[in-house]
């Protein structure tokens, strides 16, 4: 596979014209390029600028309205519904956060649902937010169906990402991960790069195991994670993603697109305290670095670690595919001349 260095300024640079050019402000478009550049930065290419595509695609085919704000349906003290009218999921989510902490700060809690949401990128930014406002969090999403059922082979479920934040004074805790065996980008990014994907990931739509990615798009179905408890994990997220937002779970012959997202925030001061909370995290996350690792040359690390490593190498630019970057070139040609 072929690649090339770019500097991250660049890339913020075109993803944002991209996102102007399909109809977007010149801030929305900033802050959804900002989101995916930083997902790249962070080591999650499977949520970087290869959206770009799917993302304009989907502007083209009416699923996006990249003009739409969110907006508040129904506020009941610590829970929120927000209504993403089909806009950009990052501007609906990080006005989520900005809810969330708010009703944290006032009531100890602050939940916020998110209904006609499209795709939100990476959830681990929004719970990072979180941490750094001092509150902990966690959030989930349903999606379009993927993934089968355990000992199924037919698309019923979303890749259902979890994530959770804990904030420690310092290095926050950063918990992000699909509870499907793979996040569907990642099967993407393999299949424009000409790659195979691991064993144990995906069937066909026979059910017969494959590593071919195009499999996967021929029919088949992305399977779930950890065997039966991943399946009951993802279970979960779908039913209450889906139903808490209002989005319905994407097997019901309701569900329309998008991700049914709930954010919740905790100020751990209505708790136990802050200073008491933070003292009782860091002497345990102490405990846990300052464990013997099994190889002495691989220390053991803490959920967020990977992430702010991979952010400091990127620092002078990003390691990219020549074809993904190239794809990227080729979308902003053809809506330059179409402009």
């Amino acid at each position: 596979m072929q690649t090339e260095q770019i500097k991250l300024e660049l890339m913020v640079e075109k993803s944002a014209k991209i996102l102007e050019l399909v109809g977007s402000s010149k801030e929305d478009a900033l802050s959804v390029a900002t989101s995916l550049v930083d997902a790249q930065a962070a080591g999650h290419s499977s949520h970087g600028i290869l959206r770009l595509v799917e993302y304009a695609n989907a502007v083209e085919q009416g699923q996006v309205t990249p003009t739409a704000q969110p907006k508040i349906i129904s506020d009941r003290g610590a829970v929120v519904t927000l209504d993403g009218q089909w806009g950009w999921g990052q501007i609906a989510c990080k006005q989520a956060v900005e809810l969330a902490a708010e009703k944290a700060n006032k009531f100890g809690i602050g939940t916020v649902v998110i209904k006609s949401c499209n795709h939100i990128g990476r959830l681990g930014e929004y719970v990072e937010m979180l941490s750094q406002k001092s509150l902990v969090s966690i959030m989930w999403c349903n999606g379009g169906p993927n993934v089968a059922a355990y000992g199924g082979k037919t698309r019923l479920f979303g890749t259902n990402p979890f994530a959770a934040g804990i904030p420690t004074g310092d290095e926050n805790i950063v918990i992000d991960f699909a509870t499907a065996s793979s996040a569907e980008g990642k099967i993407r990014a393999a299949n424009v790069n000409g790659l195979k994907v691991p064993e144990g990931l995906i069937v066909k739509a026979d059910g017969s195991p494959t590593t071919e990615p195009a499999d996967f798009y021929a029919g088949g179905a992305i399977l779930p994670f950890g065997g039966h408890k991943g399946y009951c994990l993802n279970l979960l997220i779908e039913l209450l993603g889906g139903a808490l937002s209002g989005a319905h779970p994407s097997m019901n012959d309701s569900y329309g697109n998008g991700n049914g997202t709930v954010l919740i925030a905790m100020d751990p001061e209505f708790f136990i305290g802050t200073d008491q909370f933070l003292q009782d995290i860091n002497q345990a996350t102490g405990v846990i670095k300052n464990a013997p690792p099994a190889d002495p040359n691989k220390p053991i690390l803490l959920p967020g670690e990977v992430e702010e490593q991979e952010r400091a190498k990127n620092s002078d630019g990003i390691v990219i595919s020549v074809a993904i970057w190239g794809s990227i070139l080729e979308l902003e040609n053809r809506l330059l001349s179409n402009h």
